[in-house]
């Protein structure tokens, strides 16, 4: 992967897809990912789209930094809505033993429940706009924006962004390997906690330095002066693109239908075990 950018160069099947259709695949799949409420179909979708991305762009995915957050965030999700959830009444067993935190109560079996639908809906939405970053190059994502008439400064404001944060956290890095070389203590979670100042500050020094050396360059280079400048690149919608797009909408379709006739099938006031989490009792699943 080039140093400077999230973008991930390959020849799969997705980045040969033109930019626009990957935003309507980003689009459906955030959709649906939160048209039901229950474990089952975001998981589906969570599975779904995390193999697109290993098919894609290989190991990098689980490699990724954004995918070190989505295992933080399950683990905190699930221990906070276990808890402190208001929708918990039942309380879970752990090999026979409820499990209780002082001025907490019991971790329910209802806050797990809503703790995978939420780690599942956020999970899938940030690995289908990984698909998208990590597959499409920054003039593709640019042009793609601009035949959507997302105005030009827009879009380049957007692409800088991207392409900087791979930037920033190399120079964190850097950073915080010259603290420790200058004898930062690290032993304790508060040393590390205290440790974030010393590089915080040379950090926004130098993203600065680098924000005016940008402008400067885009000033010499009349940035602005034209609202359509010249594509470097010209993108075409193919036949396999079309496809994509109409499966996509018959899929959107018949998944609204599905939630005006069924209601969210959600069984959330029916789970009274582990197993009810994952499979409904008969009827369970309410219109609400």
């Amino acid at each position: 992967m080039d140093a400077m950018t999230l973008y991930k160069p390959g020849n799969s099947f997705f980045h040969r897809c033109d930019s626009r259709i990957k935003l309507f695949i980003l689009a459906v799949i955030s959709v649906l990912s939160f048209l039901f409420y229950n474990p089952i179909i975001p998981m589906v979708l969570f599975v779904v789209t995390l193999s697109l991305n290993l098919v894609s762009t290989g190991s990098y995915t689980v490699k990724n930094f954004m995918f070190k957050m989505i295992l933080v965030m399950m683990v905190f999700l699930i221990i906070l809505h276990g808890f402190v959830n208001p929708g918990g009444k039942t309380p879970a067993l752990f090999f026979g033993h409820e499990l209780r935190i002082p001025y907490f109560g019991a971790y329910t079996i209802e806050g797990f429940y809503l703790a995978l639908v939420f780690w599942f809906r956020m999970s899938t939405v940030i690995l289908a706009a990984m698909l998208y970053i990590t597959t499409t190059s920054p003039s593709e994502m640019m042009s793609g924006l601009q035949k959507l008439g997302v105005p030009f400064k827009f879009c380049f404001m957007l692409s800088m962004s991207l392409q900087l944060i791979p930037v920033s956290t190399r120079e964190a890095s850097v950073i915080a390997s010259a603290q420790r070389a200058r004898g930062l203590p690290e032993k304790t979670v508060a040393d590390k906690f205290k440790g974030l100042l010393p590089m915080f500050v040379p950090l926004v020094v130098s993203s600065l330095d680098r924000m005016e050396t940008l402008s400067m360059a885009l000033e010499s280079r009349a940035f602005g002066y034209s609202s359509h400048p010249t594509d470097l690149s010209e993108i075409r919608i193919r036949k396999a693109d079309r496809a994509i797009l109409t499966g996509g909408i018959v899929l959107l379709v018949l998944c609204i239908i599905i939630r005006i006739r069924y209601g969210q099938l959600n069984w959330v006031n029916t789970v009274k075990s582990w197993g009810d989490v994952w499979f409904p009792k008969a009827g369970g699943a309410k219109i609400i």
